[in-house]
């Protein structure tokens, strides 16, 4: 072993114990900030970054681990919401409701993904832009399915029921219960990214992104590892999209559109594509951005809000996460 690796083992053992300390410390924080943040509108926030830190996980598997940039993303979460609301308001329980979102989602990007992974690059990106319009098109004029425009209301709530107990999350007036049930698909969301970005597959994503040519060319099966990731990342978001309409009780087209999508891959810039806290940071950050500005004009809230993402693009290309990285290790270069 070298001098340059075995200096850089002694690194990573060393920084260990301050990524537990972060870890617990960032833990902590999420589950006493319903506690700390009481009123409805501030825990209606909190259960929407939850939401959004699932999304961008999943999104995160495509754009950070591999490279491929999807812009269809909302609407496997639409594809989930409607299964799910369906399947639940015609009587199934909720975890039915709950697997066959993933499901019926996971099988949408696999539709998507078998002919759209074979294109690269922006071509790819085209594609999903494209299925996104389709998905809302669709989402619209099926109206005896979906009621189109009018949206579908009267969603029930969660309700879970193990061994005799039984609890309904009434999450339109009691955002707590719903917070943490949030909360706990997320951690678990992020638990499963941070295993496959450390498993063979996670490997093969990176050598994709890396050089795609490359990676074919000693072996990897990049065709059969994107598309498993693509269809992966869609069944995720399907379970985002069940919790947000459970969360809601009605659902329409209009959450689902190509500007959600859009929204979901900015979260993922701004807080850093292929970081592990970055899904996390960036849906906070720009969700509680927006509700900072909501009580400017909304002429003027976009433009504060449009110029403010710019910056930080420009300013931190690997986004808020990749900044403080830099930020540490120049104070550690200046500290030795």
């Amino acid at each position: 072993m070298s001098a340059a690796t075995r200096s850089l083992s002694r690194g990573v053992r060393a920084s260990w114990p301050w990524r537990l300390a972060a870890l617990a410390l960032g833990l902590g924080v999420a589950v006493a900030a319903p506690h700390v943040f009481t009123g409805i509108a501030a825990q209606h926030l909190l259960v929407m970054v939850a939401i959004n830190v699932i999304l961008v996980v999943s999104l995160d598997l495509l754009v950070g681990g591999a490279g491929l940039i999807s812009l269809g993303h909302a609407a496997f979460m639409g594809v989930g919401a409607y299964t799910s609301a369906l399947l639940v308001k015609g009587g199934a329980a909720y975890p039915t409701g709950l697997l066959a979102a993933i499901g019926a989602a996971a099988l949408a990007g696999l539709v998507v993904g078998v002919p759209a992974l074979r294109l690269r690059g922006h071509y790819f990106s085209v594609v999903t832009f494209i299925v996104g319009i389709i998905a809302t098109i669709l989402m619209t004029n099926l109206v005896d399915l979906t009621r189109g425009p009018m949206g579908l209301p009267g969603i029930p709530f969660v309700t879970l029921r193990l061994f005799g107990w039984e609890h309904t999350f009434r999450s339109v007036v009691f955002k707590t219960g719903f917070y943490y049930l949030a909360l706990a698909f997320a951690l678990l969301a992020l638990l499963l990214r941070w295993r496959l970005g450390r498993s063979r597959f996670g490997r093969s994503l990176a050598a994709i992104k890396g050089d795609e040519n490359l990676a074919e060319s000693v072996g990897v099966p990049t065709y059969r590892v994107k598309l498993t990731a693509f269809v992966l990342a869609a069944g995720v978001a399907g379970l985002a999209g069940s919790l947000y309409a459970h969360y809601t009780a009605f659902i329409s087209p209009d959450t689902f559109t190509f500007i959600h999508s859009f929204d979901l891959f900015v979260m993922n810039l701004v807080g850093g594509a292929g970081t592990f806290l970055g899904p996390v940071v960036g849906p906070a950050f720009l969700t509680l951005l927006g509700n900072a500005l909501r009580d400017l004009s909304p002429a003027l809230s976009q433009v504060i809000y449009g110029a403010l993402l710019i910056l930080v693009i420009v300013a931190l290309p690997d986004g808020l996460v990749g900044g403080a990285r830099r930020l540490l290790r120049s104070l550690g270069r200046a500290r030795a």
